[in-house]
């Protein structure tokens, strides 16, 4: 059986199907290369890793939008690289295929790679080169080309029409969300891979994963316990190792399946690394170790350790996640923060129960102004019975408390002597105060507000804890807003509900758990 395909290297012919095959399966391209054995430096047989084959069939899959986040020295990039390889390879026209990395040192050796495949191909895949240098590679017979850039470029893409582009370290680039828009626009509906270690619990890189996919990108997550390489020769694991493992090591054993030698390698690295929470950082084992706080988190990570978080998180620039609907015998308050509106900061407002002292409600969107915004909260707060607003009553919260008093919303937060929240130094440390003793009791989050607790940090020669750069607090601060709220509402507030708040609690988190709850905006 013959069928007519492109044939790289020479014109279009009739093949054999056993031929045409070894072309059209990436899998198989593969494996007539070599790669470089990161240990011995010799080139050996390009295996697939369990990774590797993720990335392949998420290509052969038709996937255009490719989201990777993993542990370090995986060979994930390799396998990015082949798959761009193979599309340019078998590309029968002049079609340009980028890698872009940070650094423009990296971005080229990113074609070390490609060009090591070029000089020694099985006589199947020999062709000609027009073009072999260090930022570039073209092939002569079909102009089809791979190059590389740097994220930093000023230019980037904004020229070009790739076929498909890979963007390396991403959670590293300068402005990420930049270059993803340049990447994106430039692609069309080409193929566009997204990979990186994860570097802030809060920043772009984070926001995409935590919303995939419901924003479109396939997530693929790779893992230390999915490299064979991390583990140890079972003969070199000592006798009595296992009656040594401590709780934590039990748990990780039991909830990754490790076998004796993989956790022999774990301890020996975060031994190594002398920190165990470090060793989760560069060598995660789930998506939440991924996006760990570094050191000097505001919040100790203990306090977050034991919530339970909504996977899908907040994404886009509009909308709303209802944890539990409103009770008809509980009061509510909520907390709320306000931005432009103009695509930079998030309005952002979280509803709590006074009953259960739990979340009940987040939303956010950076599209809305002031007034817009104002008539929301009002919205919200009026399902979750006439809800008690805690708003700044400066910068754009002046203008919210206004539109309020004017809608006739007068469920608003006062202080003891009649006055509304003024954000001060003082008043924000004294709100995160609270909601640091509050969150020994919280037992639910979403993700977006639960990572961005994780990320705020105290900078060098400050005292109030901020957002990293480029990263979001918008979420952080209305839920401290909230539960500064509920610190001193009036007692007639106070309420029981039909059910104890511990069978309220966990019913919610049941429920979060069997439904996997979605982002939506919802109808109301």
């Amino acid at each position: 059986m013959t069928r007519d395909v492109f044939v790289p290297g020479r014109v279009p012919v009739r093949l054999t199907s056993e031929v045409s095959e070894l072309l059209s399966d990436l899998d198989i391209f593969a494996r007539l290369h070599k790669v470089q054995d990161k240990d011995s430096k010799r080139l050996v047989a390009f295996d697939p890793l369990p990774m590797q084959r993720k990335i392949f069939d998420a290509v052969a899959a038709g996937s255009n939008r490719i989201l990777i986040v993993k542990a370090r020295q995986v060979a994930a990039t390799t396998g990015a690289k082949m798959a761009l390889h193979w599309l340019a390879y078998t590309t029968p026209n002049a079609a340009m295929h980028a890698i872009v990395s940070m650094r423009e040192d990296s971005a080229t050796a990113l074609l070390d790679d490609s060009r090591r495949w070029l000089r020694d191909p099985p006589e199947l895949l020999q062709r000609p080169l027009r073009t072999q240098a260090r930022t570039r590679i073209v092939y002569d017979d079909t102009g089809a080309s791979l190059q590389a850039f740097t994220s930093r470029s000023q230019t980037g893409l904004r020229s070009f029409q790739p076929a498909a582009v890979l963007i390396s370290e991403a959670a590293y680039a300068p402005d990420l969300a930049e270059t993803i828009a340049q990447a994106d626009a430039a692609v069309g509906e080409g193929l566009l891979i997204v990979e990186s270690t994860a570097s802030n619990p809060a920043d772009h890189f984070a926001r995409l994963v935590s919303g995939a996919p419901e924003n479109g990108w396939t997530l693929l997550s790779m893992y230390w316990h999915e490299h064979p390489a991390y583990a140890v020769e079972p003969e070199l694991v000592p006798e009595d190792f296992l009656e040594t493992l401590s709780e934590a090591e039990k748990q990780e054993r039991e909830r990754y399946d490790l076998t004796p030698g993989q956790l022999f390698w774990r301890r020996r690295t975060a031994g190594r690394l002398a920190s165990s929470s470090k060793f989760r950082r560069e060598y995660p084992g789930c998506l939440d170790d991924c996006f760990l706080d570094r050191e000097g988190g505001y919040f100790e990570e203990s306090l977050l350790a034991d919530i339970h978080v909504v996977e899908h998180a907040l994404h886009g620039s509009e909308v709303g996640r209802e944890l539990e609907a409103p009770h008809r015998s509980d009061r509510y308050v909520m907390g709320v923060d306000v931005g432009g509106g103009v695509g930079g900061d998030y309005s952002t407002l979280c509803v709590v129960s006074v009953s259960t002292r739990q979340p009940v409600y987040v939303e956010r969107s950076n599209t809305k102004s002031p007034s817009a915004w104002s008539h929301r909260v009002v919205q919200v707060a009026s399902r979750y019975n006439q809800a008690l607003v805690l708003a700044e009553s400066n910068n754009h919260g002046h203008a919210l408390l206004l539109e309020l008093n004017t809608c006739g919303y007068r469920q608003q937060w006062r202080s003891p002597k009649g006055k509304p929240w003024t954000t001060t130094l003082q008043s924000k440390l004294d709100a995160f105060d609270t909601l640091r003793e509050a969150l020994s009791i919280i037992r639910i989050l979403d993700r977006v507000t639960w990572m961005e607790l994780r990320s705020l940090t105290i900078p060098a020669g400050k005292i109030a804890p901020e957002a990293p750069r480029g990263a979001h607090d918008d979420c952080a601060i209305a839920i401290a807003l909230a539960y500064r709220c509920l610190r001193d509402i009036p007692s007639s507030w106070r309420t029981t509900a039909l059910q104890s708040g511990r069978t309220r609690i966990d019913d919610l988190i049941s429920s979060a758990r069997a439904r996997r709850i979605r982002s939506s905006s919802l109808p109301f």
